[in-house]
């Protein structure tokens, strides 16, 4: 039987990575072409746009591998299928939920590779990518503010108008107030640089002292100032939620939450995360319904054409869903991960009716 395993799982495995390159063509296609259009500003080149566009195709790839996963095992399947080795199988003894196992045993596979792909890789490519355009375009940060980087820590606000790298800071703007909202301190310095001990360097510093019963201003050639702020919270705020992984986004949560703003976004693009595995193993197993189920009748291009429709209406269910619980305040994780839930539970009630 393992021969028959790697026989299925190779024909599966083949058909699914076929499907994830023609998607990630696509993307590389449609992404280009829109990145093209910053070109000529700044120092951004035609050369750069496609190392902006190929850095992020990982995270791309964790999103689109559900879709993939569900279209490759239905060309996988269907193949075998088409070939009428599927027939000569039953014929030996080989059960239905045999042949389901040795799916499964691709899914839980491809479950691994969704995860290795989603932590160990998007998260730096897609850091590095929006740092690379961010600098070509002179823009140094991708915030989404017309002021710079905006950081709350307590009754402290921290504001730098340009981002050269993440250690390295220009135009900071700190704003002290009091537990009644009141000014009491702002510091500014047109150049901060992050030390090794966790501390800040500002140079040139001007302090305005919000003093009664006058204000009073003073001078420093430098400064240090310690805070929550560090080179790794800046990369997370210079890039989306859905690029990071699933330890930077719970570092910037509980930042958020710390500090009482809103991580709704964030927690969305967490639970997401955690579900996507799933949804990839529950999208492939879907297949073999498709095969004996049905469907087991109809051609190869119906049933290539039903999954692609099925992948598309869970892609863009996922992604609206996550985006409709942050508008109407639907609890994150029921929004991030319902569709993931929808999957597995019509996938199972699908295997089940199944004949043996």
């Amino acid at each position: 039987m393992n021969i028959l395993d790697r026989y299925i799982g190779r024909t599966v495995i083949f058909g699914t990575l076929t499907t994830l390159a023609v998607l990630l063509a696509l993307y590389i296609f449609m992404t280009y072409i829109g990145e093209l259009q910053k070109v000529g500003q700044a120092q951004y080149t035609p050369l750069l746009a496609l190392q902006f566009t190929l850095l992020t195709l990982p995270r791309w790839a964790g999103d689109l591998f559900p879709m993939a996963a569900l279209i490759g095992s239905l060309m996988g399947l269907g193949a075998l299928a088409s070939n009428s080795e599927l027939t000569v199988m039953r014929a030996a003894g080989v059960s239905v939920m045999r042949i389901t196992w040795a799916v499964m045993k691709v899914a839980l596979l491809m479950m691994v590779i969704v995860v290795i792909i989603s932590e160990g890789v998007a998260s730096h490519t897609e850091q590095y990518a929006f740092k690379l355009r961010a600098t070509a375009l002179e823009k140094h940060v991708s915030v989404n503010t017309g002021s710079g980087l905006w950081i709350r820590e307590g009754n402290s606000y921290i504001n730098a108008r340009t981002v050269y790298s993440n250690d390295h800071l220009g135009g900071v703007h700190l704003y002290d107030f009091d537990k009644n909202k009141q000014p009491l301190k702002l510091t500014y310095a047109p150049e901060a640089s992050y030390q090794n001990d966790g501390k800040w360097v500002l140079k040139d510093v001007s302090q305005t002292l919000f003093t009664k019963p006058r204000i009073t201003t003073r001078q420093q050639s430098e400064l240090f100032w310690h805070g929550i702020l560090d080179p790794g919270l800046i990369d997370v705020v210079a890039v989306e939620p859905q690029g990071l992984s699933s330890r930077e986004l719970l570092r910037y949560i509980d930042y958020l939450e710390s500090n009482g703003l809103n991580s709704d976004q964030y927690r969305v693009a967490f639970w997401s995360k955690l579900a996507s595995p799933f949804a990839t193993g529950a999208m492939m197993l879907l297949a073999i319904p498709f095969i004996f189920g049905s469907m087991r009748s109809v051609s190869m291009g119906s049933r290539l054409l039903a999954g692609t429709l099925i992948g598309i209406g869970f892609y863009l269910f996922n992604h609206s869903l996550g985006q409709l619980g942050i508008v109407y305040s639907i609890p994150p994780f029921l929004s991030a991960t319902l569709p993931t839930i929808c999957a597995v539970a019509i996938t199972s009630y699908m295997l089940r009716r199944i004949r043996v």
